[in-house]
């Protein structure tokens, strides 16, 4: 595993799913004790996760990465970075600035997303 490689999962299959509403892409991609920290303090697992975005339409317009930081110890990456979003849930829409720490574990021949937790940013 590598930072290119893991940078490439993140942006390409993580938010490109987001964008896409691939779900399935999403559900192999998470692994199966995925755990999702919002901002608020909340925290969702792998199901909970994929039920909120199937039933509530959530939908992500855009996902910008603005700067990320990959470090690699052994079958486990850490990104941590900083991205723009702009959502909508029942035709509301919002925009949000924020930090995230995002971890990857290598499992058999795959790496899935096991952690993901963001921080709220001004502006």
């Amino acid at each position: 595993m590598t930072k290119e490689e893991v940078l490439k999962i993140h942006t390409d299959v993580f938010y490109g799913s987001l964008k896409s509403q691939n779900y399935a892409a999403l559900e192999e991609l998470y692994s199966d004790d995925y755990m999702l920290v919002r901002p608020d303090g909340s925290v969702l697992n792998k199901q909970e996760v994929l039920y909120d975005l199937r039933t509530n339409r959530l939908t992500f317009q855009s996902i910008d990465l603005l700067q990320s930081t990959g470090r690699i110890y052994g079958p486990t990456a850490v990104l941590t970075g900083e991205s723009r979003t702009v959502t909508s849930r029942n035709r509301m829409e919002s925009h949000a600035h924020f930090r995230f720490i995002a971890v990857y574990s290598r499992v058999g021949d795959s790496i899935r997303l096991v952690h993901f937790q963001s921080t709220t940013l001004a502006g």
